[in-house]
């Protein structure tokens, strides 16, 4: 069978298999041209390409296949929108105390409800100067034992007990909600994909409404991650990006980028050499032996 443009275009950029799963799974769409190439294109970064594997390995093909036909029928899944009441009330309801934090001390006082190796980067000071900063505790933290979850998941009980919701100040403003369990699941500060309102229905709105209200930031929902894959992390381009390693934060990817409180950038063939230095660096400073050695020879 003679392939259309659009499925040579969809295999010369995530690959032959990952055409074929598009084929079978997309025989509608397909049918006007250039749409489902256009919507791919404006997901997923050209650097996956073992999208293939990574959905399949993961039995992600339904999510994948909902994933894509939400972005066709986008206006029929507008959420409801709860503009009259706060963050607080709506968190309250939801059975947790929202507080913000002003201060570096104020920061401080939740560092005890991460386990030593778990706590957030946020702790090394110096957060407030790019992000407001929100800590959401659920009510009854105290019964959520850490040694009862031994097999982590991201959005399980104790993983969503403790969450810091945080906002750039700089560029475009995002959310990143943090989990408990920091560095021990996937992507672990894009909690709920980073959808405020799958913690509770009209959050995202309502925070919006604060954050220009008090900072005159307007919160853009690009990064929300709709479906989980395995090493994949969402920026603010929207776009899906497979990485190698994720330290601080801070996302390391194949083809040389580099995604930095969730912004993309792209670094030139001649400094790629200095960013394997960077990992190395930072790893040493880490003293995270095991770590060090399994990425001895990673080159973004």
């Amino acid at each position: 069978m003679e392939l259309s443009n659009e499925l040579k275009k969809i295999k010369k950029t995530y690959g032959e298999n990952f055409m074929k799963l598009c084929r079978n799974l997309f025989p509608t769409l397909l049918e006007q041209e250039g749409r489902l190439y256009e919507i791919l294109a404006t997901s997923f970064s050209t650097n996956c390409k073992t999208l293939y594997e990574d959905i399949t390995q993961a039995e992600l093909e339904d999510e994948f296949k909902s994933y894509i036909y939400s972005k066709v029928d986008v206006e029929d899944q507008e959420k409801k929108m709860i503009k009259e009441k706060t963050p607080y009330e709506l968190l309250e309801e939801a059975g947790y105390e929202l507080t913000e934090c002003l201060t570096e001390e104020e920061i401080q006082k939740f560092r005890k409800y991460y386990k030593p190796g778990e706590e957030l980067c946020t702790f090394n000071g110096r957060r407030l100067n790019k992000c407001v900063v929100f800590w959401a505790v659920k009510n009854g933290v105290e019964n959520i034992k850490r040694e009862d979850f031994k097999k982590p998941k991201r959005e399980d009980e104790y993983g969503t007990s403790v969450m810091s919701i945080q906002f750039n100040r700089e560029g475009i403003c995002t959310v990143s909600i943090k989990n408990r369990y920091n560095h021990t699941v996937n992507n672990p500060d894009a909690t709920y994909g980073n959808d405020l309102d799958m913690i509770v229905p009209g959050l995202a709105d309502s925070f919006a409404t604060l954050l220009e209200k008090e900072y005159g930031l307007k919160l853009n929902n690009a990064n929300i991650e709709k479906f989980e894959i395995p090493g994949y992390v969402v920026a603010n381009d929207g776009k899906y990006y497979k990485y190698n390693m994720e330290i601080d934060g801070d996302y390391y990817c194949p083809g040389n980028i580099v995604i930095k409180r969730r912004k993309c950038r792209k670094n030139s063939r001649t400094r790629k050499r200095n960013f394997d230095g960077l990992f190395l660096f930072r790893l040493r400073k880490q003293r995270n032996k095991s770590l060090l050695r399994k990425y001895r020879r990673f080159i973004c």
